[in-house]
């Protein structure tokens, strides 16, 4: 069964995660996050702390990371490339990363669009998916990524996402520096 927002807020609770959340009108694109958040406690946070979420599939044809999945999460400000990225993975350059089906991103992801977030990670769905994470969060006061849903967001410190993904997702994420383009370790040493 999916984890829905209550539930995911509920896990954070449980694991002592500290967090806030607030309610907003829907926002599927930062953009319009951006907007919504304005006036808010967390409007301080737009442009230092507020995340763009990418879910990819490596094409059957991208080497010995085929059909592997991984979610990128990244400052709004930092550039995600995605050949760039393949690269770094050691995915072919003729079948670099691509983002992930509609059917692959229901069945594994299980939110709606636009709502896309690291907490993820904590649905049983999402066991195969690899986390790549900004390290430029870890200099953020504040990160913001929507609770399963994007009417919704949850502020919590870089320390306090690390503590979430160690108890839903050890092993299995990684911070790593976007801009470079040096060869990226996959979290967990393996292909």
């Amino acid at each position: 069964m999916a984890l829905c927002r209550d539930g995911l807020l509920a896990k954070l609770a449980e694991w002592h995660v500290d967090h806030e959340t607030i309610q907003h009108a829907l926002s599927p694109t930062c953009e319009l996050h951006s907007e919504n958040i304005r006036g808010t406690a967390f409007e301080k946070y737009i442009g230092n702390g507020q995340a763009k979420n990418l879910f990819f599939k490596v094409p059957s044809g991208g080497g010995p990371l085929k059909n592997r999945l991984f979610l990128v999460c990244a400052l709004v400000e930092t550039a995600v490339d995605n050949k760039v990225l393949s690269a770094r993975l050691g995915i072919k350059p003729s079948a670099p990363l691509r983002f992930a089906a509609d059917d692959v991103f229901d069945s594994v992801l299980q939110i709606p669009k636009g709502s896309v977030n690291p907490f993820v990670m904590a649905q049983p769905s999402c066991g195969e998916v690899s986390l790549l994470l900004d390290e430029r969060f870890l200099a953020c006061e504040r990160l913001l990524f929507h609770p399963m849903q994007s009417d919704y967001t949850t502020a919590l410190a870089p320390s306090q996402l690390t503590a979430f993904l160690e108890a839903a997702a050890p092993g299995r994420y990684a911070y790593v520096d976007l801009t470079s383009s040096e060869p990226i370790q996959l979290p967990g040493g393996g292909q």
